[in-house]
């Protein structure tokens, strides 16, 4: 049903940031605040009513785009506190599940729990059906994405210490799903920090990468094989990692922001090591004092990182914020602004460069970010969610 509080605080904060004026190339976004309470450390996009508009989904709740001053409730949910402790949900992912032609909502709750996916009623009122997928999500930076090839989303996280994925099928996705380990037990506990998924060696398959280093994924799945382990010191533990070619050499490089609740943002250059194998040369692209950026850029507290190219140049740019509040105020930084930020990619014959547009100063990011055009103006625009609300920017 309508929500009249939502409608006339969205009539109040839609306003335009005209960045970069004169610089066709540079996108400018439209902030939308759908809500201003705390329903989770991240929102996800589906189109959960079949009208072909992508909407919005955060906690217990679904907003119609593309306006989004619709709001549904699909389970028994609440809003928290902003000033104090965490949701009950951090991830919320839109996609047809069971096969049916309706997207459905994958959500992984605070780190350590179940992961549920909540089954589109094609329609009909009231809550949503909820299965349970795997019995806990470790880490604080799943993704749900393919990694195994097969053109369908798996559950990327640790589980009872080893790295894995979880997957499903379609006509059976109300069983549990399958949790594949990768690796033997090691330190991937509950609120470990840093994982991704991209190809590093360039043999068309998707590797896992970890704080600590990445894992090859094999010619074989069959029988679950070990991951063969890279080991390597890419951060203390950050937030989502990629794999992606910066400086246009031809092999792909890596990409985490060095610290989830402190400071840093650095690319790692792939380059050839001892013996032929594959070894990084670390670009800072961010670090603690203005100085350290291009820009004079510093921020902290960069829990969320997001890889897609955002101005139609055919590079792929970062996109990432300051997660508003992540502690409860007890990070370095914490009471800074709550920006949100992209970083366009820019090879140069010298060094690559990450010139830096603000998107915004008051809302910064949760844990997820999600691009995707929620408009359809063949745009990519930036959803987010945190203890500050709700927010959609569009380009």
């Amino acid at each position: 049903m309508l929500s009249r509080c939502a409608a006339e605080l969205m009539a109040l904060v839609i306003l335009w940031s005209p960045l970069f004026a004169g610089d066709s190339d540079s996108p400018t976004f439209e902030r939308v605040q759908i809500s201003d309470e705390y329903f989770a450390e991240g929102a996800g996009t589906g189109d959960f009513n079949h009208d072909g508009q992508q909407d919005v989904v955060c906690g217990p709740f679904w907003w119609e785009g593309p306006d989004f001053e619709v709001k549904h409730q699909f389970y028994d949910g609440h809003a928290f506190p902003n000033d104090s402790g965490y949701s009950d949900n951090f991830f919320s992912y839109g996609y047809d599940i069971n096969g049916d032609g309706w997207s459905d909502v994958l959500r992984l709750g605070f780190p350590g729990t179940p992961a549920y996916w909540y089954e589109n009623p094609q329609g009909k009122d009231g809550n949503w059906t909820r299965y349970e997928a795997i019995a806990a999500v470790d880490n604080e930076s799943p993704e749900f994405t393919d990694i195994n090839g097969d053109n369908r989303p798996d559950i990327i996280c640790s589980m009872a210490g080893r790295l894995g994925y979880a997957t499903f099928e379609p006509e059976a996705s109300t069983s549990m799903w399958t949790f594949h380990s990768i690796s033997d037990p090691g330190p991937w506990q509950r609120f470990t920090h840093g994982l991704g998924v991209g190809d590093v060696n360039g043999d068309g398959r998707s590797d896992m990468l970890t704080s600590t280093g990445w894992y090859e994924q094999p010619e074989s799945l069959d029988d679950d094989p070990l991951w063969e382990p890279h080991p390597y010191n890419f951060c203390p533990g950050g937030s989502q990692m990629f794999a992606y070619d910066f400086d246009g050499d031809g092999d792909n490089d890596v990409v985490t922001s060095m610290q989830a609740h402190a400071w840093g943002l650095s690319w790692f250059e792939n380059v050839v090591g001892e013996n032929g194998t594959i070894d990084f040369q670390p670009h800072l692209i961010m670090g603690e004092k203005p100085e350290e950026n291009a820009d004079g850029i510093a921020f902290s507290q960069l829990h969320a990182l997001a890889l897609h190219d955002m101005d139609g140049d055919g590079l792929k740019d970062l996109v990432t914020g300051k997660c508003y509040w992540a502690h409860n105020g007890h990070d370095p930084g914490a009471r800074d602004p709550a920006v949100l930020y992209v970083f366009r990619t820019s090879p140069g014959s010298d060094a690559v460069q990450f010139p830096a547009i603000e998107v915004d100063d008051d809302s910064g990011v949760g844990r997820q970010i999600v691009i995707t055009d929620v408009n359809d103006n063949g745009r990519p625009d930036i959803i987010v969610a945190n203890k500050k609300g709700v927010f959609v920017f569009r380009q």
